[in-house]
């Protein structure tokens, strides 16, 4: 789905999507095509979802974003360091 769609489709909700079509430029990523894994009323909600998912399939492209936003930006963070 497209973005404008899931706005439509679910407003002022929190969603947990997973990227099907994306790519990177300029330090952001471009998300195409997303799914709608669920939706919620409450952020932490959403957040807990998220985290067990990414737990379970950690190379699965999740994000949690709420549709109250009009456009989709995710900005891409390099990870410094060594996880212990």
């Amino acid at each position: 789905m497209k973005w404008e769609s899931i706005r439509q489709q679910y407003p002022n909700k929190w969603v947990l999507l997973e990227a099907i079509d994306a790519y990177s430029t300029d330090g952001r990523r471009i998300i195409n095509k997303s799914s709608v894994v669920n939706y919620f009323n409450d952020s932490k909600e959403a957040l807990t979802e998220y985290k067990e998912l990414h737990k379970n399939a950690p190379d699965r492209e999740l994000y949690v974003v709420h549709t109250s936003k009009q456009d989709l930006h995710v900005v891409e963070r390099k990870w410094l360091g060594i996880r212990v």
